[in-house]
C-alpha cells in the first residue's frame, strides 16, 4: 500500500535526520583525528627536544625547529617506526665555539631500545667562531684568520734578524679521530709562495716550525659518543662538520655520554 501524504513527509525527516546524524559522526571522527594527531606530534617533538637538551647540554627552553614529515604521525606509531624526523638546532656550544646543527634521522623506533636506521648531523661553525680557534689552528701568535675556498688562511709576522717580516698559510682541516686537524698547506712569506719544507730546513726553522705544524681540535668531547666526526669542510662563510651515527638509540647512553679522541 502507497504511502499516506502524511507518511512521506516523516520518512523524507528521518532519512535527512540520518544523514545529519552521519555527517556529524564524520566531522566529529575527522576532529577527533586532527586533536589526536596534533597530540601525538606535540609529544614527539617535545619527546625529541628533550633528548637533544640532554644530549648538546643545552638550557631546558633552547629553542629547535623540529620536522616531523608530512605523513600521519598516527599511521606511523602504528607500524611502531616513525618514518624521519629533522631537527635543527642554532647556537649549540662546542668548547671554545658555537655552531648550528642539523640532524637527519630516518627509521626511529617507538621501542626505545632499538637503534634508528640513519643518523646524519651536520655542525656549521661561521668565521668568526673559527677564530676563537686560533690556539689550535697554530703554535705561534696569530694576526689574522679567515676563511677561504676549502681552507683557513691565516696571518703573522716574524722577526728575522732586524726586519719584520709578513707570513701567511692555508690551512686544511680533516678530520682524525674525532679530532679537527689543521695542517698547513701552502705557505707565503714576505709576498712569495715558499716550500715548507724549504722553511723548515732555513734560517726561520725556529719559527716556522711552531707555525707550521699541524694542531688539532678535539671536538668529540663536546658531542654525544653515538654520533663521529666523518669530514670537515671550508665554505667562504663556514667551517663544516659532517657527522654519521650507526646504532643510535633515542634515549640512550650513546647520546648522553660525550665522545673521545684517539
Amino acid at each position: 500500500m502507497a504511502d499516506t501524504p502524511i507518511e512521506q513527509p516523516i520518512k523524507r525527516r528521518r532519512r535527512i535526520g540520518w544523514l545529519i546524524g552521519l555527517g556529524a559522526l564524520v566531522v566529529l571522527l575527522v576532529v577527533g583525528y586532527v586533536v589526536a594527531e596534533g597530540a601525538a606530534r606535540s609529544y614527539a617533538s617535545g619527546r625529541i627536544h628533550d633528548e637533544l637538551v640532554a644530549a648538546f647540554d643545552l638550557e631546558a627552553d633552547h629553542p629547535m625547529d623540529i620536522d616531523l614529515g608530512g605523513g600521519s604521525l598516527l599511521l606511523q606509531a602504528a607500524s611502531g617506526t616513525v618514518d624521519a624526523v629533522d631537527v635543527a638546532i642554532d647556537d649549540v656550544a662546542l668548547g671554545d665555539i658555537a655552531g648550528d646543527i642539523t640532524l637527519a634521522a630516518t627509521g626511529i623506533p617507538l621501542d626505545t631500545d632499538k637503534p634508528a636506521d640513519t643518523i646524519a648531523a651536520t655542525a656549521t661553525v661561521d668565521e668568526a667562531n673559527v677564530a676563537k680557534l686560533r690556539d689550535y689552528l697554530s703554535g705561534v701568535q696569530l694576526d689574522s684568520i679567515t676563511l677561504g675556498d676549502g681552507v683557513i688562511d691565516v696571518s703573522t709576522t716574524v722577526k728575522a734578524l732586524f726586519l719584520t717580516v709578513p707570513v701567511s698559510a692555508s690551512i686544511a682541516p680533516t678530520a682524525a679521530d674525532g679530532k679537527l686537524v689543521f695542517t698547513p698547506e701552502t705557505v707565503t712569506v714576505n709576498g712569495a709562495e715558499v716550500s715548507i719544507d724549504d722553511l723548515l730546513s732555513g734560517p726561520l726553522a725556529g719559527v716556522a716550525s711552531g707555525f707550521l705544524g699541524a694542531q688539532s681540535f678535539c671536538i668529540a668531547q663536546y658531542l654525544p659518543s653515538a654520533i663521529t666526526l666523518d669530514d670537515v669542510s671550508v665554505t667562504n662563510d663556514d667551517l663544516v662538520l659532517d657527522f654519521t651515527g650507526q646504532n643510535v638509540v633515542l634515549g640512550g647512553s650513546g647520546l648522553t655520554a660525550k665522545g673521545t679522541c684517539g
